[in-house]
């Protein structure tokens, strides 16, 4: 079963969203399957910058009141699956083009959904700016890439426009907020959604799946 994920690294809830699908997979072990990461560009206008954290802030929510309320009601979802959210250490809102780069560059050699975990700790959790080549190459090594390979990948422009070629693309599918999921193709489940709830949607496509198999299974038999 391929699931694809569609979220961005800036995205509080796309890091809950992840944690969420990766408690459901534990509770199916036996589903192994394979993940393709779609980037999502929640502020395409950076590009390469960065913009101040509570500027952008005030910017979104506009008032004081409703930013306390939105890191509250992040936080509370994040202690439910061991996120330590850490909103006093990020001082800006920075660009996630590279880290979308760095996990397709990754490709085979890395679980993207284990190092879009890492990226997602070392923004939201140390306040790292996820942009940076020198934190990519940080956060690579224990992936087993040389510093030196990660930064002259991500100070290059390859993968670049690849990036927004896809983001352009979610979008005219019609997906305009994530996290998203697409199971197998033919499933797709929009926002951060509990265990349980995805957990059902991995049964009813495995399922699907199985009797599939089983007709394609048949009509040989048939032509045989």
């Amino acid at each position: 079963m391929l699931i694809e994920i569609i979220a961005d690294i800036t995205c509080p809830w796309c890091y809950i969203g992840l944690k969420r699908l990766r408690s459901a997979l534990a509770l199916r072990p036996s589903y192994n399957p394979t993940f393709l990461w779609r980037p999502f560009l929640l502020n395409p206008e950076l590009r390469d910058g960065s913009i101040d954290r509570h500027h952008y802030l005030t910017r979104v929510f506009g008032s004081e009141s409703r930013i306390q309320q939105f890191q509250d009601a992040v936080e509370t979802a994040g202690n439910a699956v061991n996120i330590p959210f850490n909103f006093e250490t990020a001082d800006i809102t920075p660009s996630s083009v590279n880290a979308h780069r760095f996990i397709a560059y990754a490709g085979g050699l890395v679980n993207p959904v284990i190092l879009a975990d890492a990226l997602f700790s070392a923004y939201f959790v140390d306040g790292k700016d996820i942009g940076s080549a020198d934190v990519i190459a940080s956060v690579a090594k224990p992936f087993g890439f040389k510093a030196k390979e990660a930064k002259e990948f991500i100070e290059g422009s390859l993968g670049r426009q690849d990036v927004l070629d896809e983001n352009a693309k979610i979008h005219r599918l019609g997906i305009n907020g994530v996290p998203a999921f697409v199971f197998a193709k033919r499933n797709i489940i929009s926002g951060a959604q509990e265990p349980e709830a995805l957990v059902n949607v991995l049964d009813f496509v495995v399922t699907a799946e199985r009797l599939e198999q089983d007709d394609d299974h048949d009509q040989e038999n048939i032509r045989a």
